[in-house]
């Protein structure tokens, strides 16, 4: 599969584009941290604010004459990737931005080799990190968030169902209603009660699904 134009939109262009504005908000956290490391906070949120930028850059939407040279490429995401990893590891365990920027990478590569629905396999990661929530909420030990997980497994293997078309379920399919329906039920009962959890790499799973939705309605 020959490369697209650089001003050319893709899914991977949408999603990186969608982590970039995660990885502003994860500079401001850096920003609005008052603590007795602020002087390394602020370092951290500028180079946070750097990424952004380049990835904005690398996207082609506006002239920055040669600065808009930079290339949008899978290993270029990559790196801005797991230096967010990195960053959140060993900081400030917020993990999206870097998910985002990843995922944006590896479909870009995999795009190239081969054109899968870019929707699906979005909604696969965001079905992985929501099912991993809904365990969270059992291991809780609360009723009440038992019952949420119990719901949320229902509707993610409702989802992977779609995804794979093991079953015709007749009266509706894999469509952009039923993944924001699903979407929206994992980002407002699942994940926020996941993310109050010490459980690492949780509260992601309702965005990514919901991300999901986006691409659909773009026809990705």
């Amino acid at each position: 599969m020959s490369e697209a134009p650089k001003g050319e939109i893709s899914a991977s262009k949408v999603i990186a584009f969608i982590g970039m504005l995660f990885t502003v908000y994860f500079a401001m956290i850096f920003f609005y941290s008052v603590t007795i490391f602020t002087g390394i906070f602020i370092l951290w949120g500028i180079i946070c604010l750097l990424i952004a930028f380049l990835i904005f850059l690398t996207l082609g939407l506006i002239s920055f004459g040669p600065l808009s040279k930079i290339p949008y490429q899978w290993w270029l995401l990559l790196i801005f990737g797991a230096v967010l990893v990195l960053i959140a590891y060993f900081y400030i365990s917020y993990y999206l931005p870097a998910i985002l920027i990843l995922m944006a990478a590896f479909i870009e590569l995999i795009m190239q080799k081969k054109p899968y629905k870019a929707s699906k396999m979005v909604a696969i990661v965001g079905a992985g990190f929501a099912g991993y929530e809904c365990v969270i909420l059992m291991l809780s030990g609360y009723t009440l968030y038992i019952v949420n997980a119990v719901f949320g497994l229902i509707l993610i293997i409702i989802l992977l169902l779609l995804i794979f078309e093991v079953v015709d379920f007749k009266i509706f399919n894999y469509s952009w209603w039923v993944v924001l329906l699903i979407g929206f039920v994992i980002f407002t009962w699942i994940s926020p009660y996941a993310a109050l959890s010490s459980y690492p790499v949780v509260g992601y799973g309702g965005m990514i699904i919901l991300i999901a939705f986006i691409l659909i309605i773009m026809a990705f």
